[in-house]
């Protein structure tokens, strides 16, 4: 996988710690997602119990002293030593036997965010390139639920298994993967993905009657009452409408069969009326077409000579990024972005396993925090001089933020608002009215 700077942080971090390398995964240096302007952005247990493996501790009779102590280092050396590395540390605190980690945000944000817009660059390119090495079961390929589940689940890989090595790497020494929902099936020359079936779930058991195209017509037929009864507007006249409907309901089903962990089975309610998953796809959507009407706004104001350009990425002040919420945004989901598609994907010589529910559960989050963060701050302000500076960092950072979940979409194969037709951008705003209270709690489950 592409290195990415979170890591590089916990590496510096363990190296000064112990004198080594880190070797492997370790979650000794443990990054923080929440509350993190209170416990850091970053902890480690400050116990010699808890470094055994990596500290020497032959003939020692220090055995209580903490971590710090018996390495000669206090907090000093660790904020002074951390002005060598990408990330630097402000401050640190101690609280039950752990330390924690503050970033200097000013230093932190143009960092991570100019390396996010490398990483979604490089990122784009691998994309779609392991086609040759990933398999559907032949004998899987009917109408059935649990064989859209398998495709889907198959073109995810795809994308996936693209991330894992380079081009060269890939044809030296990666083995294929065979995608079957067939407990029984063996590989003789690679590994091999089981896909769990499809349940209803009213009776919790295995659905046979609704078929693939069957189902897919229900989540757009779904959408397509919501605009006639709620809004009055007539899809089944237009053809653009039917088109975008129709893949809007598409990308429902495929964000419901892949939000559940490939191997496990996935529940589907088929009752239009009720709270089913199709809601996140469209609050996912909703959020998509919403920074992008952002961007678009920005640039159409720019042409028109209210705003002047977006200074380059050098010339933005990013100090101006203070609201807790931007710097969740930055630093969960921008600059986590890279750890969340590790954590994507486990594979070596003996075993494999890839997790695309984890970028389900990934757009949840990020755009349930955007959403709240939209709803606080005014982006697209008045063209004063004194209001300009903010307005720049804060469209550089939503241009990122907006690639990244366009990145996470295109995994999946979700095909983003700027993909479809943006000029119904509306059409998700009736949407998301229908379906925002109730996408909470779906989120907080997922």
């Amino acid at each position: 996988m592409i290195t990415n700077l979170l890591d590089e942080f916990t590496d510096d971090v363990f190296q000064f710690l112990t004198s080594k390398p880190k070797i492997g995964k370790s979650l000794l240096v443990k990054k923080h997602s929440e509350n993190v302007q209170i416990h850091g952005d970053f902890s480690f247990p400050n116990t010699l119990k808890s470094w055994h493996e990596y500290i020497d501790l032959e003939g020692s009779s220090e055995a209580d002293a903490t971590l710090l102590t018996y390495i000669g280092k206090e907090d000093t050396d660790l904020i002074s030593e951390s002005k060598n590395w990408r990330f630097e540390v402000a401050k640190v605190k101690h609280s039950k036997g752990r330390v924690h980690m503050f970033l200097d945000r000013l230093k932190s944000i143009p960092v991570g965010l100019e390396g996010a817009f490398d990483y979604n660059q490089e990122i784009t390119k691998r994309i779609g390139v392991s086609k040759d090495i990933v398999y559907l079961d032949s004998d899987c390929e009917d109408n059935s639920l649990t064989s859209l589940r398998l495709k889907y689940l198959t073109k995810s890989i795809e994308n996936l298994y693209s991330l894992y090595a380079t081009a060269k790497e890939r044809s030296e020494s990666v083995l294929p993967v065979h995608v079957t929902s067939k407990s029984s099936f063996k590989s003789d020359d690679g590994h091999t993905v089981l896909c769990g079936v499809v349940l209803n779930a009213k009776t919790g058991a295995k659905e046979i009657n609704i078929k693939a195209d069957d189902y897919i017509r229900i989540r757009q037929d779904e959408m397509t009452l919501i605009a006639q009864h709620k809004y009055g507007v007539r899809v089944s006249t237009d053809s653009k409408w039917k088109e975008f409907i129709a893949h809007l309901g598409e990308s429902a089903v495929v964000f419901e069969l892949l939000q559940s962990r490939p191997n496990s089975a996935v529940k589907i309610n088929f009752d239009c009326s009720a709270a089913g998953s199709s809601k996140g796809a469209a609050f996912i959507l909703y959020n998509c077409a919403r920074l992008e009407a952002i961007i678009r706004t920005f640039n159409q104001k720019v042409e028109e000579g209210v705003y002047p350009p977006l200074p380059s990425f050098s010339e933005t002040d990013f100090s101006l990024l203070t609201q807790e919420d931007e710097w969740c945004l930055i630093f969960n989901f921008i600059m986590g972005f890279p750890t969340l598609l590790n954590n994507c994907i486990e594979i070596n010589e003996w075993y494999c396993e890839f997790r695309p529910h984890h970028l389900c559960s990934f757009l949840c989050s990020m755009v349930r925090v955007f959403s709240q963060y939209y709803r606080k701050v005014r982006i697209l302000t008045e063209p004063r001089k004194h209001l300009l500076p903010v307005l720049f960092a804060r469209l550089h950072m939503l241009k990122i933020l907006n690639e990244t979940l366009k990145t996470c979409l295109n995994i999946l194969n979700i095909k983003s608002v700027s993909q479809m037709y943006l000029h119904y951008y509306f059409l998700i705003r009736i949407i998301r009215f229908i379906f925002f209270t109730k996408c909470i709690k779906v989120f907080e489950t997922i």
